[in-house]
């Protein structure tokens, strides 16, 4: 029996205490600049007006033209002036929480940007960690606030100079033991990785968490999109390695690269054994029954180009697997227009259909209305991706192009209340629930 409390399953509440010196750019002048107090109000004010000054009008033309950032991602980071400086990460909470009904439960997402190459944060990941657990041990939140606890290889297993030195206590196996603990204590309620930040998701160290939630069959929700938040350093040469595809990728830059590392067959490598084992050996465990979360269903991009390009079932232009989108051949991010391209869109959604666990979630990409058919016909159309879509909207991530509000209002006028249900209350259940704390859980 449902509870029948709503669940965001997709929102962030770190500040910027907890991102690196230079997140905002690798340029560290432009980092110092766009934390000038007189310039944050500035952004700040405008975007609580809907309206952009003429300095930070001039502000965007200079770093879009000049040093080649992306538009958007400039409105995304400018984003942070609005809500990373809050005072604490429990009043980013407090903030969410006015725009839903008392009771709804809430999955936040910690970030562990240490090893992302953009210096040390003011506030060290440890730390960020026992926040939140103050925050989950108050009796206000106990029962509305799910963490999930951030794992990156490189902290399981520093192996490159570049993965050691900035809180190197806290790797390896006490890193590993404080997880179980946080896990086991009902502190933390799945695991978040992020592989924009410099990994594939099948890198063979995440193994004992990936063990770990098997076991209990814990949710891991898992960062699939092109964004701001990626690698800022210079790979090596074998770092381009792809050991699947069994070649090297192309030599771009982090922001362009990010997208191997993030890309969602990389998820049939992981999940599919036969394929796992070519890479990790014969005694690579089956991780066929993992549940995991491949947030952002392929973001709106990918789903203007499924409605945009013709259907194909392969670039082979021919059926040879029951899975098609999912065939490794289907890997190139060439010419996107091409009709021979399979989006995001479908890989994921064949991945839902595919795997028992697999869910997605709607954060930020359903920020485009346009997109709200779709959403509805696809969950009509499939019942095992109906039962495995998640209700989330990226907050505080998506409050540059649309209101936290706004979001969830469009959304549940375009499903109707049964759908909308089925995917605020009945699949996140489903998605939470675990073999140390089932649901419903009391509110």
């Amino acid at each position: 029996m449902s509870s029948k409390r709503f669940y965001n399953a997709h929102l962030h509440c770190f500040t910027y205490d907890h991102v690196p010196e230079y997140f905002l750019s690798r340029y560290a002048g432009v980092s110092r600049l766009l934390k000038w107090g007189w310039l944050q109000r500035n952004i700040r004010k405008g975007v609580d007006k809907g309206k952009i000054s003429w300095v930070v009008k001039a502000l965007i033309f200079i770093l879009h033209y000049f040093l080649q950032i992306n538009k958007q991602i400039i409105l995304r980071y400018f984003n942070f002036f609005r809500y990373g400086d809050q005072k604490s990460q429990e009043h980013i909470i407090e903030i969410v929480q006015h725009y839903y009904p008392k009771n709804t439960g809430f999955i936040l997402l910690t970030m562990d940007m240490e090893y992302m190459g953009a210096g040390k944060p003011k506030t060290l990941f440890r730390k960020q960690l026992s926040q939140l657990e103050g925050i989950k041990r108050n009796p206000q939140w106990t029962n509305k606030v799910y963490p999930f606890i951030f794992c990156d290889p490189r902290r399981i297993k520093p192996t490159h100079e570049r993965e050691i030195g900035i809180e190197k206590e806290f790797t390896g196996e006490t890193f590993l033991q404080t997880v179980k603990q946080y896990v086991e204590a009902g502190t933390y309620s799945g695991i978040k990785i992020y592989p924009a930040l410099g990994y594939f998701p099948f890198d063979q160290r995440m193994q004992p968490v990936y063990d770990f939630a098997l076991s209990l069959d814990l949710p891991v929700l898992t960062h699939c999109t092109i964004g701001a938040v990626h690698f800022k350093y210079t790979l090596d040469k074998n770092e381009y390695y792809h050991p699947f595809l069994k070649r090297d990728l192309p030599q771009q830059r982090p922001v362009k690269f990010q997208e191997f590392f993030t890309h969602p067959l990389n998820y049939e490598c992981l999940l599919n054994h036969d394929l796992l084992k070519q890479v990790w050996g014969n005694d690579a465990p089956d991780y066929r029954e993992l549940k995991i979360c491949i947030a952002h269903w392929g973001t709106e991009v990918e789903w203007h180009r499924f409605l945009e390009n013709p259907w194909i079932e392969t670039k082979l232009r021919k059926r040879t697997k029951e899975y098609p989108s999912l065939e490794l051949a289907n890997w190139e991010t060439g010419n996107k227009n091409d009709s021979q391209y399979v989006s995001w869109f479908s890989i994921i959604s064949d991945l839902i259909i595919k795997y028992p666990n697999v869910y997605t979630d709607i954060s930020y990409t359903l920020n485009d209305t346009s997109l709200l058919p779709l959403l509805k016909v696809t969950l009509e159309a499939n019942e095992k991706i109906r039962e495995r879509v998640l209700f989330g909207t990226d907050f505080y991530m998506v409050s540059k192009a649309i209101s936290e509000r706004e979001f969830a209002i469009n959304v549940r006028a375009a499903l109707g209340k049964e759908l909308f249900e089925q995917i605020a209350i009945t699949n996140t259940e489903r998605f939470l629930k675990n073999k140390l704390y089932p649901m419903p859980l009391a509110w």
